[in-house]
């Protein structure tokens, strides 16, 4: 039994490397390089949809519903860590276009639906649809790298992540821009230009055969039945009752809630069924046993997590700490924000070159993250007065960030078969989505551990100077309130005690913004600690294109070999 065993892993290995042949001659033409900047736009939707995050405050102003506000971005991030991995999974067997142009139309009907909301339960309705359309517009990049040379998928990764990244900077000053001089809703309209462009290049310009798995069946029913569907259910059953409970605990119900206890009890079960399923009663499910053949991709999924909870987390956050403790203007809020975004777009070019050039990544990735465990670490000392350093210290992490958001993909995408990259790569943008959705829950509920407390020290030690430390309570909790004019409604508080109170909540908000800075800080360095066990792919770095789009003998016989 163990030596059959044994033989058909063996027969799996070769079958791969078989799979893995380099063409004796092939030349990319402007018909993949134009297919590359049609998949990566159809990547930069994904993420110019999140953009609309660091507007939320000014939604929630304008429709009601405050305490729905945690769920416009959840949303959004749920259905793509839902269903990206399953529609990855399925496009590696019936190919990868027309699921991204389907996504991209249903990203066009989402982000209309959310920009001509009356109440905030629709946006989030239309969140819903974007999130959706993410989850297939994502496999963008996996799309990209199939068409790629493998020793070239680095600089494919690079330009389609600095794509998305420049889109994020300007996704985030023009919604700032719509909020101040019109309204919320056109950064959804922009959302919606962008998947509609997305569909139109992908459907003119990306015609790639069928991919591997389809090309090895000879019926399309064959396909149909090794599609993981027990495993579907299992998986995107159980990430939605985490990412449900994770959105509730704390703000809609309390953490003790039965209701939060028995949703995440239920996640975690469904989560421990699916990975024993996965483990024991199938092989080519959604965690096909083919992508484990080496440690980096376990290793490598790590490492996108805790980098989804870098790069999503301080998306989300650094926003909120630049209205608490600078500004409350959108267009300000959105130029603090750009020396760290714009840093972080342009370094995915370099990252990408240097790897194409040495065929190295280990090294780089581990400096990298450790060049932001400091720099997110100096955060912590930035206060109101220190405006100059908040600027230069997120530059600084956003070169870090620029290089572990092109790297992982890439050594990902390198370190399974070829034909398994829309798997493999939509699970690990959806563990990215997984690390961000975590990560704003455990920072926010620091950083709410913090306030309280020291709203109560700090308020109370101004208060007591003036004889009214009486209405300590009263005025933390006009602070801690989503209205503006809270603190003036406080009776028995006076105009001249203002000054004192604000500085008392300055220093508050400081001092808990600090500990989540350095709860950051302690997180990306396990992450770099994590990347010292990563594996060499310079093996793979070759020429094997695993999908042919310009005119060849090898796009004629994967054309070909279509049954």
């Amino acid at each position: 039994m163990k030596s059959d065993q044994a033989s058909e892993s063996h027969h799996e290995v070769v079958l791969d490397d078989a799979l893995e042949e380099e063409p004796t001659a092939y030349n990319v033409t402007w018909r993949t390089l134009v297919a590359i900047l049609a998949l990566s736009v159809s990547n930069t939707c994904a993420a110019i949809s999140n953009t609309t995050n660091t507007i939320i405050h000014f939604q929630v102003e304008s429709l009601g519903d405050s305490a729905l506000a945690s769920w416009i971005a959840n949303a959004n991030l749920l259905v793509t860590l839902a269903f990206g991995p399953v529609l990855g999974s399925l496009s590696d067997r019936f190919g990868k276009k027309w699921f991204i142009v389907m996504a991209s139309v249903l990203g066009v009907v989402g982000s209309i639906v959310s920009g001509s909301a009356q109440r905030t339960p629709v946006v989030i309705v239309g969140n819903i649809l974007t999130g959706m359309a993410n989850s297939g517009c994502i496999m963008g990049i996996p799309a990209a790298q199939e068409v790629t040379p493998n020793k070239l998928r680095p600089w494919a990764t690079g330009f389609s992540q600095a794509l998305a990244s420049c889109a994020v900077i300007t996704g985030t000053l023009a919604a700032g821009a719509f909020v101040k001089y019109d309204t919320w809703r056109w950064s959804y309209y922009l959302n919606a230009f962008v998947y509609g462009m997305s569909a139109a290049l992908v459907s003119c310009f990306y015609h790639p055969p069928p991919p591997s798995l389809r090309r090895q069946q000879s019926r399309i029913r064959d396909l149909l039945y090794q599609v993981d569907y027990l495993g579907i259910i299992l998986f995107t059953g159980s990430i939605a009752s985490l990412i449900i409970a994770l959105t509730w605990g704390g703000t809609t119900y309390p953490w003790s809630s039965g209701r939060i206890i028995g949703t995440l009890v239920a996640g975690c079960i469904g989560l421990v069924a699916f990975g024993l399923y996965e483990r024991f009663s199938t092989s080519q499910g959604i965690f096909d046993h083919r992508m484990f053949q080496s440690r980096n991709f376990p290793l490598l999924l790590f490492v996108c997590i805790v980098d989804g909870m870098l790069l999503l987390g301080v998306n989300v956050l650094f926003a909120q700490q630049v209205a608490d403790m600078f500004t409350t203007d959108p267009i300000k809020i959105a130029t603090v924000l750009t020396p760290y975004l714009a840093t972080s777009a342009f370094g995915c070019l370099p990252a990408g070159w240097i790897m194409a050039r040495t065929k190295s990544y280990r090294t780089m990735l581990v400096c990298a993250l450790l060049w932001c465990s400091l720099f997110t670490g100096l955060m912590a000392i930035v206060t109101p007065s220190r405006l100059s350093w908040a600027y230069a210290f997120s530059a600084l992490f956003g070169i870090g960030t620029a290089v572990t958001t092109v790297i992982p993909v890439t050594a990902l995408a390198l370190s399974v078969p070829s034909f398994l990259l829309g798997t493999a790569g939509t699970i690990s943008i959806a563990c990215r989505a997984l690390g961000g959705t975590v990560g704003i829950t455990i920072f926010t509920a620091i950083y709410n551990n913090k306030i309280g407390s020291a709203l109560g020290r700090e308020v109370g030690q101004a208060l007591s100077k003036v004889g009214e430390a009486k209405l300590t309570a009263d005025v933390v909790a006009a602070l801690l309130s989503s209205n503006p004019d809270a603190l003036d409604m406080v009776t028995g508080i006076r105009k001249e005690w203002m000054p004192e109170i604000r500085e008392a909540q300055a220093i508050a908000v400081a001092y808990s913004w600090k500990y989540v800075w350095i709860a950051i800080s302690v997180v990306v360095a396990v992450n770099a600690i994590v990347s010292c066990s990563l594996q060499s792919v310079a093996h793979k770095m070759n020429r094997h294109i695993e999908s042919a789009l310009e005119e060849s003998e090898l796009r004629q016989g994967q054309f070909g070999m279509a049954k």
